[in-house]
């Protein structure tokens, strides 16, 4: 063999290795940067449910607190209802004994202030359960953000992993696809110093 030739394949042969062994290294950081893809995507997933838990229990807390706030106001209402009643009852007994004729008849004069009392204990009652019916729409209304930030939290959380794993497949598709272009590359690389070879030799 003449040693142009043998400089021509050796050069050949080292060059096709370095391409070689280069593709062989693309490929394993492809891999790796699938790996990688992966782990963030994990990661960015654990966030989006701990963000979910947080919005629900914030939510869990709200209707709690509109529930605790609804009772405390209820006793509150319950002890102003009996000192008002109290109250409407002593005014009753007083004007009852206090009543002139001379305004009309007793009967009249005495059913028209019971209906005036009676009206002033409705009224407080309506008033009592307006807010008890507020309490009762901001604990319904926690109730629903916090399912809707369950249902929004795991939908974050599975289009997270979804989009992970799909760049992890694409990286490992891209190595794959460099491994089969470096093996056809070294096989062309072996033809073509066969080819030399052949063609250098008399």
């Amino acid at each position: 063999m003449e040693i142009p030739l043998a400089i021509a394949l050796a050069s050949t042969a080292i060059s096709g290795f370095v391409s070689y062994r280069a593709a062989q290294n693309n490929a394993k950081a492809q891999e790796y940067a699938a790996d990688a893809v992966e782990a963030q995507g994990e990661y960015n997933a654990q966030i989006d449910v701990n963000n979910a838990t947080q919005a629900v229990d914030q939510a869990n807390f709200d209707a709690s607190a509109a529930e605790s706030n609804k009772f405390r106001d209820l006793e509150k209402a319950q002890r102003n209802r009996d000192i008002l009643n109290k109250k409407v009852r002593a005014d009753l007994a007083t004007e009852r004994l206090s009543i002139n004729s001379s305004f009309g008849t007793f009967e009249d004069t005495f059913t028209q202030s019971t209906k005036d009392y009676g009206n002033r204990l409705a009224a407080f009652d309506f008033e009592t359960s307006a807010t008890s019916y507020g309490y009762n729409i901001q604990g319904t209304e926690a109730q629903r953000q916090s399912g809707l930030a369950w249902i929004n939290g795991m939908a974050a959380r599975d289009l997270t992993l979804a989009s992970a794993a799909n760049q992890a497949t694409q990286f490992r598709n891209q190595a794959d696809n460099i491994r089969l272009s470096a093996i056809g590359n070294a096989i062309g690389t072996a033809g073509n110093m066969a080819n030399m070879y052949h063609q250098g030799t008399p």
